[in-house]
Formats: C-alpha cells, sequence, structure tokens
C-alpha cells in the first residue's frame, strides 16, 4: 500500500474531475492510502467564500474532499521542529541551487515536502509544477535529505499520477 500526500493545488484538479476522484476513493485503503496536514486544510481554507463551481462553494468542496481522502485523524500528520527545521534546510538549499521564488510563496510547499520526508511517505503528488516540483526544488530536497540520511519520497506531477491511475484501472494492476 502506498502513503501518498496530495499538494493543495491537486484538490482544485480533483473538483474538475469528479469520475477521477471516485476512482480515488474507491482505490483507498486497498492500493494507497492520502496524508494531510494543518499545511494544506489552510491553504484550502483561504479560498474565498464567494467563488463557486457548480452552484456550490468551492472552498466547502475543496474541505470536503480533504476530510473524504484524509479520513482518520492519525493521516492527519502534525508539524513539528523537525519538520521546521528541515523545511527550513529545503530553503536554504533552494536558495544556494539558484532558486528565485521567494521564501514566503515556497514556506508551505517546504512544510508539505519535510513533512513527507519525516513521516517517510512513499509519493508525494502535485500540480504545481513551476515552484514545489521544479529541477531546482527537487534536488534541493534530495541534498539535504541525503545529507541528513532521509529518504526522498517519489515526486509526481498529477499529470502523470492521474495517467498512472487510469492506467491502472484498465490493466487492472495497482500503481
Amino acid at each position: 500500500m502506498k502513503r501518498v500526500i496530495f499538494d493543495t493545488s491537486v484538490y482544485g484538479k480533483l473538483v474538475e474531475e469528479p469520475k477521477l476522484t471516485d476512482m480515488i476513493l474507491q482505490k483507498l485503503s486497498k492500493e494507497f492510502v492520502i496524508y494531510g496536514t494543518d499545511a494544506i486544510k489552510n491553504e484550502l481554507r483561504e479560498t474565498p467564500g464567494h467563488v463557486f463551481h457548480g452552484g456550490k462553494n468551492l472552498r466547502n468542496i475543496l474541505l470536503s474532499l480533504y476530510r473524504a481522502f484524509v479520513r482518520k485523524d492519525h493521516h492527519d500528520l502534525r508539524y513539528n521542529k523537525l519538520i521546521a527545521a528541515l523545511a527550513k534546510d529545503y530553503l536554504a538549499g533552494y536558495r544556494k541551487r539558484g532558486g528565485g521564488i521567494s521564501g514566503k510563496k515556497l514556506k508551505n510547499d517546504m512544510i508539505i515536502i519535510a513533512t513527507a520526508t519525516i513521516y517517510k511517505l512513499d509519493i508525494v503528488v502535485s500540480d504545481d509544477e513551476k515552484s514545489m516540483l521544479t529541477d531546482v526544488a527537487v534536488a534541493a530536497y534530495r541534498t539535504v535529505n541525503k545529507l541528513y540520511g532521509l529518504p526522498d519520497p517519489n515526486f509526481k506531477t498529477y499529470r502523470s499520477f492521474r495517467a498512472e491511475l487510469l492506467a491502472s484501472k484498465n490493466q487492472g494492476r495497482p500503481l
């Protein structure tokens, strides 16, 4: 069973694809478990209350999806000093490699990756290929993790995760 965390951006994509959402929900507890963090929940809560999708409040839809995927309390991973320190080191490594996105914008991305690393999750899925999953950012995560002897999660774009999920459905094999 794969242990997976969805970046905040993935929940927005899933709203647009209810059939895929249903397929993932069917595979929960069989093929993978979805984890979450307060950083992700808080970003979802920042969705403006006046935005609607299909006649329903988008913020409520996103938070309902989060609760549907992150089913148990112990799957809502807690922030701690180790995660904070690792996220800070990721940002320093990113800067050292010439990354130019502000630390304020990357803070939650770094926390999500640090959380996945500390809790030894298998896969991080994100649609954020312009910051969280850039070559510079991924190289920084890997360098820092190697320095501390920590395992790297697999980084997947939403597009590749979706393609693998659809292929596994058609071929009857797990991701």
